[in-house]
């Protein structure tokens, strides 16, 4: 079977890590593997190697949010971040979707694991000019649909560039985000917008890199 990724901090959320993709794996039918904390520069290539479903990581008050998306910004695979005692139940998933093509990769995430947990879904709209947010929205309900899957959408007051932080608001377990594609000066002084979400997010968030083969990154 597939491995789920925990890595292995020495902090007081690496029992919920643990309790979180044991979960997981038990529901969706993956494997369970600890990655030694020390070896975060050579994560991506032992989940390539390993074709590694995806990654678990613990966080505490004390825990550095900023290296570990360092870290993860090379991953293919989706990471969920845990707080400490935080129970992951996935019965309500929280899903904004931005203007940007990339957010379709999201789909078929909250797909999986609405269908392996039964999962209600709320897509969350942004607040946007343009088309582009809509016509993300449509494909990622197509696949939704196929899969026999509903789910509902709320329209957002925040634009793009704020809709995820404001999807938290939702009464959902789970939220599903896109990471950065690039840091700008206001990431670098005052960080991206995911690490502001992982720090307020009372609920398990797991993020989706951006996938620069698969989109050109000019919209």
């Amino acid at each position: 079977m597939r491995p789920i990724a925990v890595i292995s901090i020495q902090n007081e959320a690496l029992s919920t890590a643990r309790e979180t993709a044991s979960h997981i794996a038990e529901t969706m039918q993956f494997s369970v593997a600890e990655f030694d904390f020390e070896r975060m520069a050579e994560l991506d290539v032992w989940i390539e190697e390993n074709d590694a479903a995806m990654v678990v990581i613990g966080i505490d008050k004390r825990t550095d949010i900023q290296y570990l998306l360092n870290m993860t910004r090379k991953l293919r695979v989706p990471y969920i971040f845990v707080r400490q005692g935080q129970k992951f139940t996935c019965r309500h998933i929280a899903l904004p979707v931005t203007r940007f093509m990339e957010d379709r990769e999201k789909g078929p995430y909250c797909g999986s694991f609405a269908r392996y947990f039964n999962s209600r879904i709320t897509v969350f709209k942004p607040n946007d000019y343009g088309s582009a947010a809509q016509r993300n929205i449509d494909s990622i309900g197509n696949l939704l649909e196929t899969q026999n899957l509903r789910f509902d959408v709320v329209q957002g007051r925040k634009d793009s560039s704020a809709v995820e932080l404001e999807s938290l608001a939702l009464d959902c377990d789970f939220c599903i985000i896109g990471a950065s594609r690039d840091y700008g000066l206001d990431d670098i002084f005052f960080g991206p917008k995911e690490r502001k979400i992982i720090k307020l997010a009372k609920v398990p968030v797991m993020v989706v890199n951006p996938r620069g083969d698969l989109y050109p990154l000019c919209d």
